[in-house]
């Protein structure tokens, strides 16, 4: 790999969200045990209901998150349901290195993606082995587990919430 592409590539995993504030060094580190993956457009990465296998970070590309028409266990939405794209720098696959718990939606490149693969295996050896990188990643984990529960806890709060009229007690 060309120097100004791994340059590139360390630059996108250092402001990940997982990974942001560890050294240079600690950075080396993790990427020694990821996997460049490249993925053609609407390749399915992992489905609702089957085991993760690992946290992603998109270095190229975008990737769609939705909830399928058929649903885990054969029940049936009334349509596909887009949750979210996410591009550069964004990392998935999150709940499955902590939880070991099925996925809770499914993921598609939408074009052409390069991504950063980190084994659920390597990702627990990483942080088990070393305190001080396990301290930051679980601790930017949880920051951002838990702003995206306030976030969704906001969203509730707007459907919720209904506007009583001027002078009502």
């Amino acid at each position: 790999m060309a120097d100004t592409a791994l340059a590139t590539y360390r630059s996108a995993l250092a402001a990940s969200v997982v990974f942001e504030h560890l050294t240079p060094a600690e950075l080396d580190r993790v990427m020694g045990s990821c996997r460049l993956l490249d993925v053609e457009a609407g390749r399915l990465l992992f489905s609702e209901g089957k085991a993760g296998d690992g946290l992603y970070v998109i270095l190229e590309g975008e990737v769609e998150f939705f909830l399928p028409a058929r649903a885990v266990g054969h029940m049936r939405r009334p349509s596909r349901v887009r949750l979210n794209v996410l591009g550069r720098g964004r990392c998935f696959g999150e709940y499955g290195v902590i939880d070991d718990r099925p996925s809770s939606a499914s993921a598609q490149a939408l074009r052409a993606a390069r991504l950063c693969f980190l084994p659920t295996a390597e990702f627990r050896r990483i942080t088990a082995e070393n305190e001080r990188i396990g301290r930051i990643v679980y601790e930017n984990l949880l920051r951002f587990l838990v702003s995206r529960l306030r976030s969704k806890d906001k969203e509730l709060d707007l459907i919720l919430f209904v506007d009583e009229p001027k002078g009502a007690s």
